[in-house]
């Protein structure tokens, strides 16, 4: 095969990292996200946050659209630090970065057209929700537009992006971000209680997310998005950092003493350690990466015996100590999914179309959100709204996975969206912006999986 059709074939991912930076800072910006978040805990003044918004809002309008998506990417870990206070809101930076993304993006491909079916399916998508702005106030009509743009930046920027996206790139951006996000929790926790095991079930660890729920599915999904760096990875070095970085994931996803952290990874790795066993001559990186884990792991728990046994015996204690209380053992969530459906149930109407997103835990009367995202999906989009929402998410499938027809996804490319989506069956998904960037960049990732040998194969 030659080395120009090679050149041709491979994608984005395998070519061109080095002119990805051309026009950019390149990883510099990272480190000045991670020195104004830090700065805003050591120093305990917001101003250098407003100022990082601002220099990222800049920098937006400069740089390649595909290295804008990375940033946002590595934002999101850190959502409560980044926060504008506005008479009594308070407004994500993530948000107003988007409109600037999304402003960017239609300037770049001003002349590109889209295809009509899928403008038909985003516009069908957002008309919907705008449907039900009769039921809005004005606050709700603000948070419907902030809302509109991340659809519309979200579903344009991928679609422009399918032959120039870096995955590469937006998974180091995304596992420097949870980075920065533990490290703003340790300060934090430092701060509070002097110390990080506290021994106390009510108190977990949440970085910089504000949320411990949140932030173990942030480290969930940076944990087997790992696994596409570990398959591709060369250099000798890095394939001994990887585990490191692995276990020091999975220890501080464990502080944040999610129930659902342990469960899903504890599930996950037993399938991936038996689906590698099955085929291991192809999978001999991953092998390799996952003994290592494991040692670390056995290694950490022989000389950090004490330490080791006692946070697992808290995060278990979250289980057995309320086996005879459902409500406990779910935090009110069986109660809150009792209330939907009853005001599912008590409407057909509402039923069938929904409520709308914007505020719905307040207009319902609930006082608080669902906390599910099948239940969420009912009661805000009623049983059309979910077909709408499915053929939303079947739509970036179809159009992301054009040029690979007859090709089955790895199963561990699927890791990253199954964790995602178990989590989103406790936390609440559809009024959140972040929601649909980390949509996207797990259908990102199942695309990407085994792009590079799936090409390298085909032209061999």
């Amino acid at each position: 095969m030659s080395s120009k059709l090679l050149k041709e074939n491979l994608p984005y991912t395998s070519k061109k990292t080095g002119r990805f930076f051309s026009k950019s800072l390149g990883y510099i910006d990272l480190y000045i996200i991670g020195f104004c978040i830090l700065s805003d805990k050591l120093l305990n003044v917001n101003i250098l946050v407003y100022c990082l918004g601002t220099y990222l809002a800049f920098r937006i309008l400069f740089i390649s659209t595909d290295y804008s998506f990375a940033i946002l990417i590595s934002l999101i870990p850190n959502l409560a630090v980044m926060f504008i206070p506005i008479s009594g809101m308070t407004v994500p930076i993530i948000n107003v970065l988007m409109a600037v993304a999304l402003f960017k993006v239609c300037i770049s491909n001003f002349k590109n057209p889209v295809n009509k079916s899928f403008l038909l399916v985003i516009g069908l998508y957002i008309a919907y929700e705008w449907s039900h702005i009769f039921y809005y106030d004005i606050k709700s009509i603000i948070l419907l537009f902030s809302w509109s743009v991340a659809i519309l930046y979200v579903s344009f920027y991928f679609f422009y992006s399918l032959k120039t996206y870096n995955h590469k790139v937006v998974i180091i951006h995304s596992i420097t971000g949870v980075f920065i996000s533990i490290i703003y929790g340790v300060l934090d926790f430092y701060e509070k209680y002097g110390t990080l095991m506290t021994n106390n079930a009510t108190i977990r660890f949440k970085g910089g997310a504000g949320d411990p729920n949140y932030f173990s599915m942030y480290i969930m999904i940076s944990l087997f998005l790992l696994l596409y760096l570990v398959n591709r990875e060369t250099k000798k070095l890095l394939k001994f950092i990887y585990p490191l970085v692995f276990v020091l994931f999975v220890a501080f996803g464990v502080l944040s003493l999610s129930r659902m952290f342990l469960l899903v990874i504890s599930l996950l790795l037993m399938l991936l350690l038996i689906k590698i066993i099955f085929k291991m001559k192809k999978n001999k990186k991953i092998l390799f990466f996952i003994i290592s884990v494991f040692s670390i792991l056995f290694l950490f728990s022989i000389f950090f015996i004490a330490d080791f046994t006692s946070i697992i015996n808290v995060l278990l204690s979250r289980f057995t100590d309320f086996i005879g209380d459902p409500s406990a053992l779910t935090s009110n969530r069986n109660v809150l999914a009792e209330q939907y459906l009853q005001l599912l149930m008590s409407d057909t109407k509402d039923m069938i179309f929904g409520i709308g997103i914007q505020d719905y835990h307040l207009r319902s009367g609930i006082q608080l959100q669902a906390h599910n995202i099948i239940l969420e999906l009912l009661v805000v989009w009623g049983l059309l709204g979910f077909l709408v929402f499915m053929t939303f998410v079947a739509t970036l499938l179809k159009y992301g996975s054009a040029k690979r027809k007859n090709i089955k996804n790895d199963f561990i490319s699927w890791l990253p969206i199954i964790c995602m989506g178990i989590s989103y069956l406790s936390l609440n998904a559809m009024s959140n912006e972040s929601f649909f960037l980390l949509l996207l960049f797990v259908i990102k990732n199942l695309q990407e999986f085994d792009s590079s040998n799936i090409y390298m194969m085909r032209n061999v």
